[in-house]
């Protein structure tokens, strides 16, 4: 081999792997998922477990980081300007993908421009819970107190979702219902049982052990579909309350301009994962219902949700902070 030869094979040596040949040896190190809410979240439970099921296939380990406030924006805006290498994954939300953008004046990501869909794995729904005391075994009798109450009932929101079907249901039923923020769901559910709030819609995964506790009642889903774990419990239309639904749906996203090998080889893996019947039966058992979604309806999808959301949040009267 001649000098030259010789000369220019190692400097093409050098050169950066090319797409495809960088997707055919990834991953090579562990993979991250970022969560936007706290631990113990539903959010943050449905990402351990997708992060238990990736890491045998995808031969690395994937980790969970929670990145909590900020309606989730703070996650968000970190995986949106991470590197598109496929190491960083969020565990994306209605919320924090369709909520935010119709809810906050500046969010600092663009939930279609700044994200790559990579497994839509289903949604979960949302309860309304009181403390069950006297007077609030039932939606009349609950209602009937929201009508009356001085000083208003205050409605604990550890999500963006809980808010807007808060403000509806009070539009709806003609009573001010105070809304409190938390950072997540389960915080709101604590205080609700402390006794320092009077409400909360919680996410049916975290409802059932205290509703099955007889610590709280369920009341109305904001739903159009029944929970299996909540038997008896009427969706927004059959309490007489008009249709509404507003269920949460989660989905795997990587940044932008991740190369496409890259994202469909977490896709394929994450559409395996979301019909093994283990991984059902255990999704199940949180009241998730999984539900397989193809990359390219995603988009379409958030951008419906999107459009979804605005109608509500208008109807609702809810203003962007």
């Amino acid at each position: 081999m001649d000098l030259t030869r010789r000369t220019t094979l190692a400097a093409l040596a050098t050169l950066p792997l090319g797409t495809s040949a960088r997707a055919e040896t990834w991953p090579t190190k562990p993979l991250t998922i970022v969560v936007p809410y706290a631990a113990g979240s539903a959010t943050d439970t449905l990402a351990r477990l997708m992060a238990e099921q990736l890491t045998p296939r995808l031969g690395q380990t994937v980790i969970v980081d929670n990145k909590g406030g900020g309606n989730g924006s703070i996650a968000g805006n970190y995986v949106a300007h991470a590197a598109p290498d496929g190491y960083t994954i969020m565990i994306a939300t209605a919320a924090t993908h369709a909520g935010n953008p119709n809810l906050m004046k500046s969010v600092p990501y663009d939930s279609l421009a700044d994200f790559t869909p990579v497994g839509f794995y289903g949604f979960l729904q949302f309860v309304l819970l009181v403390r069950n005391e006297p007077g609030m075994q039932t939606l009349e009798e609950f209602i009937k107190r929201a009508k009356s109450a001085k000083p208003p009932l205050t409605s604990g929101a550890g999500t963006p979702s809980a808010r807007v079907i808060t403000a509806t249901l009070g539009e709806r039923i003609g009573a001010e219902l105070v809304y409190v923020p938390y950072k997540a769901a389960p915080q709101a559910l604590s205080d609700l049982l402390a006794g320092q709030i009077d409400m909360t819609f919680a996410d049916v995964a975290i409802a059932v052990p205290q509703v099955k506790a007889g610590k709280v009642k369920a009341l109305v889903l904001a739903s159009d579909a029944h929970a299996a774990q909540l038997p008896g419990v009427p969706t927004f239309q059959e309490a007489g309350l008009g249709q509404f639904a507003l269920d949460a749906w989660f989905a795997l996203m990587m940044p932008a301009k991740t190369p496409p090998e890259i994202a469909a080889k977490v896709d394929k893996a994450v559409q395996e994962i979301v019909v093994d019947p283990k991984v059902v039966q255990r999704l199940h058992e949180m009241s998730f219902e999984p539900k397989r979604l193809d990359a390219a309806d995603v988009r379409p999808f958030i951008k419906s949700e999107i459009d979804k959301w605005g109608r509500l949040t208008k109807a609702a009267g809810i203003e962007k902070e």
